[in-house]
């Protein structure tokens, strides 16, 4: 899949995606990113385990993608490479293979390489915001 059929299929239509390193701080990326994305009205899925069962913007939080209850269309990292080994495994044990979406800081060169060996789509070092803000406005 091409970047252009990526953000045509899963950016501009709004989309279920889990936002692992999700976090109340209104002071992190993160927050900004989910806030605008719920106006667009895409299902998100917060999750972070230090936040787990509490809420983040009205939505609930979880501990880990395998409790998410939706299969999500992205996986968007909010997480820098060094914390990144225990999500790795999780998007591994999923049933489906998802598109695994690096926002800027969360790129990770040998994670991407040893993604698309295994199949999956990879975004890296874009932010889904501005992806649906330059590609999608008016639609």
């Amino acid at each position: 899949m091409k970047m252009d059929e990526i953000i045509e299929e899963f950016v501009c239509k709004p989309s279920k995606v889990a936002i692992v390193g999700a976090s109340r701080n209104r002071d992190r990326p993160v927050y900004d990113v989910m806030s605008y994305l719920k106006q667009q009205e895409f299902d998100l899925y917060p999750v972070n385990p230090a936040s787990a069962g509490d809420t983040i913007l009205d939505l609930p939080c979880y501990k880990s993608l395998e409790e998410v209850p939706e299969r999500v269309d992205i996986v968007a990292l909010f997480l820098s490479p060094k914390n990144q080994e225990t999500v790795l495994e999780d998007i591994r044990a999923l049933a489906y293979k998802p598109v695994i979406w690096m926002q800027p800081g969360a790129e990770n060169d040998e994670a991407e390489d040893a993604l698309k060996r295994e199949g999956y789509e990879v975004v890296k070092g874009v932010c889904l915001m501005m992806t649906h803000q330059v590609y999608c406005a008016g639609e």
